[in-house]
């Protein structure tokens, strides 16, 4: 077929192009992707890790409109809860521990801690508040802790015996536990560790002796689990690299090889974390999934190339010959199953969610940074090492 002829020509005279590019100006390729390099890590350095879920969604949700809506006429769709216990029952009876209490929620009601405003800090005391001035003809002077310890238990079986069941929302049954609910804006979850902390440190600091502290819910248990996420995966990106260099050289049977083999795996990585930074793009549990999946297709492509490269090589021992002959074999199935996968994960742009969109883009970016590195880094360093060598 004379069709088929033509593209098969047109094929191998652009696999033999990519290879005279590479070979002819391998300095030059070496040194602008070196640079490349250097100015991607340099970008990828002040990326800030994040998951901010609700920036996932669409503007036009529902869901994202009603949730900023709540923000800003109330403030408060997130909360933290911090559970005191007085380690003794009716310890809650206590007006010292629950001036302490009060004192605590004035000095977070509608402040900003920690970078973040709280908007609303709700407990047991407001109760007792309420209830001793709704005994008192509600006047405002009375909106306070009874300065009678006696009077504490009395109101609060007061409260109970007229029917509201409120007060199990704050306290357990044995009066030794309290419930204080926090509530903030929305966030990115990873803003609210330094007030997570900070919270404790204040309740530890004027309760410490008295009561046990423990600050959870589910805005804490999301927070530092997926603090703790985020930042393992970091790691594991290291201890990847480390493995998969000492395992290049032990297959290709020489390290400082096997070493430089190493650049246009993590060239593609580097280049399209900086590529995040440009867009603006967070480090989260998605976008750290680029960096693994990238990685491991990068080095599949290297393993090819360099597998058939010292093979041809051996035979020839030309350095311009091994990598044509290189392309038009290995190279093919390289070509083809990186555009493949990358128009896979390109066809996530059609999705809703923003999170889904930038992960199709970055890591079909990726494929194809990969390939081109594979392309024309490989065999540029494969010529300056047999050069040198």
């Amino acid at each position: 077929d004379a069709k088929a002829d033509a593209g098969e020509a047109l094929f191998e005279r652009v696999l033999d192009a990519v290879a005279d590019f590479s070979t002819r100006h391998a300095r030059a390729v070496t040194v602008v992707t070196l640079l490349i390099i250097v100015i991607s890590v340099a970008s990828a350095a002040q990326l800030k890790f994040s998951h901010d879920v609700l920036s996932w969604l669409p503007d036009d949700w529902p869901v994202y409109q009603a949730t900023r809506k709540i923000d800003r006429d109330i403030k408060g769709t997130v909360a933290v809860e911090v559970i005191v216990d007085s380690g003794r029952e009716n310890g809650l009876y206590d007006p010292n521990l629950l001036r302490a209490l009060d004192d605590l929620s004035s000095e977070l009601n509608e402040k900003e801690v920690a970078g973040v405003l709280v908007a609303k800090v709700t407990s047991v005391v407001d109760i007792l508040k309420e209830i001793h001035r709704a005994l008192n003809e509600n006047r405002s002077a009375f909106y306070t802790v009874p300065n009678n310890a006696a009077l504490i238990p009395q109101e609060f079986l007061l409260f109970e015996n007229s029917g509201s069941d409120d007060l199990a929302d704050v306290v357990d049954s044995r009066f030794q536990t309290a419930r204080i609910t926090i509530r903030a804006p929305w966030h990115d979850t990873l803003v609210y560790m330094p007030l997570l902390d900070e919270i404790a440190r204040r309740f530890e600091a004027r309760l410490g002796d008295n009561a046990a502290i423990t600050v959870t819910g589910t805005m804490s248990l999301l927070s530092r689990t997926l603090n703790a996420a985020i930042r393992s995966a970091a790691e594991s990106y290291l201890i990847a690299i480390a493995a998969i260099t000492a395992l290049m050289a032990l297959l290709i049977g020489n390290l400082r090889i096997g070493i430089l083999a190493m650049l246009p795996n993590l060239a593609p990585i580097a280049v399209t974390m900086g590529l995040m930074w440009v867009l603006g793009l967070p480090l989260n549990l998605f976008t750290m999934l680029v960096g693994s999946i990238a990685i491991g297709l990068a080095v599949d492509d290297t393993i090819h190339f360099m597998h058939n490269f010292r093979r041809y090589h051996d035979e020839t021992g030309d350095v311009h010959d091994s990598v044509r002959r290189t392309l038009h074999t290995a190279g093919r199935a390289m070509l083809v199953t990186s555009v493949v996968l990358a128009v896979g994960f390109y066809i996530f742009t059609l999705a809703s969610l923003n999170n889904v969109i930038d992960f199709g883009v970055l890591t079909g970016t990726a494929i194809v940074l990969a390939l081109a590195a594979n392309f024309i880094l490989a065999p540029a360093l494969m010529v300056l090492v047999h050069k040198e060598g």
